[in-house]
């Protein structure tokens, strides 16, 4: 369905994503944010004012208690913070962009909760995805905020994020925080109930398109993936836009979603020809400004660019593909590293109460998660934002299954990028030659139908490690999910494998159509 305009005149958009175009560095390399530059190789934190006092004697540290997660049958108990003595400069992990974190830092430090725990100072981290585990490690920051489920619960897995224990975050859920949105998880739990992260904002998946590029070449106005992955949108150059999902969580969501949608085989089979239909940016902003310029007719976007296109030129719609789409909740979270686990924790109730008005700002047009924040002044300008709220409430999406995608992310990540982006110039000449062909009555339906399907089916390649031949299958992506994570050797190899396997399934399809 496609979505009304949110929000007032453009401005600078918010993003769990880097809102520019440039080209992310590795974890080796120096990262800028909007306060200062560090590397994941340095440690720039200093310990401030570790002391604690008790206000009541209930009151014990985070990391003496094990705390079990609201339900509603069972009885909690919480561990309650307590502020620090001295000044405490927080450190946020984040793929938040510098209108969120301007404004983050202005609010917050003016807030009560500042002055209660002595948080004099914040400073922002922008880093891509690959860089988090190595500033975690370093033990420089304190808060993980932004970025997609996807990034938050892989480092859930890895044992990078410390249980949220305050007891004023734990009683907003199921309370002002609902745990589930349109059948999606707002919080992430261990086996025992521990809470590890928590949504802060909404966000829900789909492509913005330009109509004006539409109608310049003559493309039909999609509504669903179905209708991008068709003859219809087949074009040279390719007038859709997709982002290397090595390179973006929102992007790597997408094609989760259409993975599960279709189920696994016709999954990737959609996938493929999109991907033939398509341009590949190295970064999702990348994608929504080419929309905007009207460099391509549509692309994959999240809902905020999606919402940020139609404010920068009203030839841009949104457009959530119905019953193919989700909601995702956007976390924060406390970082095992954080050296001021107090402090940080009561940055996270405030970025998930009073701190919710960020989303509401014209520059960032993002829907919170707590609808409290629309009985405030400020929520009753933005009206709009409300209502985009509750219809995401009533959303029909899929049923997605966080817990499957998280088996095959490793494995899907990198057999997309070795076969639809390292080869996306053979895939889409083959694709190319295949739909003129039938265009010019070269080739008949039946034959159309037989060389689409062989374009598509799943690549055959050795295993490196058994030798046999296979295909990529759910079981084994899932079987060799970690390994791909663990074991660069591993992967290089197998990735290698999966390129010239495509490559060649390729160019047989090509000299076919041509023979």
């Amino acid at each position: 369905m496609a979505a009304g305009c949110i929000g007032g005149g453009g401005g600078s958009t918010s993003s769990s994503e880097s809102p520019t175009k440039s080209t992310t560095s590795s974890a080796s390399q120096t990262t800028t944010s909007n306060e200062y530059t560090v590397s994941p190789s340095e440690t720039t934190t200093s310990t401030q004012g570790e002391t604690t006092t008790s206000q009541t004697q209930t009151t014990t540290s985070p990391t003496q208690t094990t705390t079990t997660a609201p339900q509603t049958t069972t009885t909690v108990t919480h561990t309650t913070t307590t502020p620090q003595q001295g000044n405490v400069e927080l450190i946020i992990l984040t793929r938040h962009d510098t209108t969120i974190q301007s404004l983050a830092k202005e609010y917050f430090l003016k807030s009560d909760i500042a002055k209660e725990y002595h948080i004099t100072k914040i400073r922002f981290i922008k880093a891509t995805e690959s860089q988090w585990v190595e500033f975690i490690k370093r033990g420089v920051a304190d808060v993980g905020w932004g970025g997609g489920p996807t990034l938050f619960d892989t480092l859930y897995t890895e044992g990078y994020l410390a249980p949220i224990t305050d007891e004023k975050i734990l009683s907003l859920l199921g309370t002002n925080i609902s745990e589930t949105i349109a059948g999606m998880p707002m919080v992430r739990k261990d086996n025992d109930g521990k809470v590890y992260w928590i949504a802060a904002a909404l966000s829900s998946f789909g492509f913005t398109e330009n109509k004006k590029a539409l109608q310049k070449w003559g493309l039909p106005e999609p509504k669903k993936w179905e209708d991008i992955a068709s003859e219809a949108w087949a074009r040279d150059p390719p007038q859709y836009g997709i982002a290397d999902p090595t390179r973006s969580t929102s992007n790597t969501r997408i094609y989760q979603i259409i993975l599960q949608a279709f189920g696994w085989d016709q999954g990737w089979r959609i996938l493929t020809l999109i991907a033939a239909n398509s341009r590949i940016y190295d970064a999702s902003d990348a994608v929504r400004e080419a929309v905007i310029a009207g460099d391509i007719a549509a692309g994959n976007t999240i809902d905020f660019y999606g919402y940020t296109a139609m404010q920068l030129n009203p030839d841009c719609v949104y457009i959530i593909p119905e019953g193919e789409s989700i909601i995702n909740g956007d976390p924060i979270a406390l970082l095992k590293s954080s050296k001021h686990p107090e402090a940080a924790q009561a940055f996270i109730y405030w970025v998930l109460t009073e701190g919710q008005k960020i989303w509401l700002n014209k520059e960032v047009n993002r829907l919170p998660v707590n609808p409290s924040i629309f009985n405030t002044p400020e929520g009753q300008q933005r009206q709009d934002l409300r209502t985009a709220y509750y219809l995401a409430l009533h959303t029909r999406g899929i049923q997605f299954d966080d817990e499957r995608a998280l088996k095959t992310i490793y494995a899907m990540q990198q057999y997309f990028k070795a076969t639809l982006v390292d080869t996306n110039e053979e895939l889409h000449r083959a694709w190319m030659a295949i739909v003129n062909a039938h265009k010019s009555g070269k080739i008949d339906d039946q034959t159309f139908e037989r060389l689409k399907d062989e374009l598509t089916a799943p690549i055959q390649f050795k295993d490196p490690e058994t030798g046999e031949t296979v295909t990529f299958t759910e079981e084994y992506a899932e079987k060799i999910n970690d390994k791909i994570l663990k074991d660069p050797n591993f992967k290089d190899t197998i990735v290698q494998e999966w390129r010239d396997a495509a490559k060649a399934k390729y160019q047989k399809v090509l000299q076919e159509v041509n023979g």
